[in-house]
């Protein structure tokens, strides 16, 4: 009902405000689900972790296995053999022809005799010292240690190769092809011993563990003297290529 008196000013701001509020909200609204709506998926992605890279073939010959697996451990101590040829194979490019054969059977010739010859009259030893080292620790340690020597030995076949060929005398290309192979062959023994050192029980009576002590030394010296003459005898290169 009109009165004729004026309304105030006041009530008719707050009436012109309302609207535009209602209509600043539904404006405001799409956009401030716009600007929240690629949130989801960004949170999302970052759920799944990235899947850890394999090992590679170095580590996995190298890796230490829960329990011992004679196959998986034969097939390591093959591949360590097969890359220790290599090295062989590097000797002989000095003479050439069916040196060759010598050097490449010759150079893991070592690895087996000292297989086959010094571990299990170890292990033998061992146990005489109540040695809690069965024939499959021993022989994952040994296929181990192999491994590493080929690794070694397979690394060092190209630098071997070019110094071997390129010597002036036979006494130099002898005594770099013996340089390789001493420290291919320490290196694995280093790993055997480790390897056999870990699997004995370290907090027994002190009879017990020098006699350990002893016989690990005792290895130490034999597999050298045995690898040694192996090599002598089946490499021509270090008797100046006289086989």
């Amino acid at each position: 009902m009109e009165t004729g008196v004026p309304e105030p000013a006041e009530r008719r701001g707050d009436a012109m405000a309302a609207p535009a509020e209602r209509r600043g909200d539904a404006t405001a609204s799409p956009a401030a689900g716009a600007s929240a709506g690629p949130a989801a998926p960004a949170a999302a992605s970052t759920g799944p972790a990235a899947p850890a890279g394999h090992p590679g073939w170095t580590a996995s010959l190298l890796a230490q296995r829960p329990a011992p697996d004679p196959r998986a451990d034969l097939s390591r101590f093959g591949v360590g053999v097969g890359l220790a040829s290599l090295y062989g194979l590097a000797l002989g490019a000095r003479q050439g022809g069916v040196s060759f054969a010598h050097h490449a059977t010759g150079v893991p010739a070592a690895l087996v005799a000292v297989a086959c010859l010094g571990v299990p009259a170890l292990t033998i030893v061992l146990t005489l010292f109540d040695a809690p080292l069965d024939a499959p620790r021993a022989l994952s340690a040994t296929a181990r240690a192999a491994a590493a020597t080929g690794l070694v030995l397979g690394g060092l076949a190209p630098a071997a190769a070019l110094f071997v060929v390129t010597s002036a005398s036979d006494l130099t290309a002898a005594l770099m092809g013996l340089l390789g192979l001493a420290v291919g062959g320490v290196i694995g023994v280093v790993v055997l011993l480790r390897d056999l050192r870990a699997a004995l029980q370290p907090d027994g009576e002190l009879f017990t563990v020098a006699g350990h002590g002893a016989a690990l030394l005792a290895f130490a010296g034999f597999a050298t003297a045995l690898a040694l003459r192996v090599w002598w005898g089946t490499l021509p290169i270090l008797k100046g290529g006289v086989l």
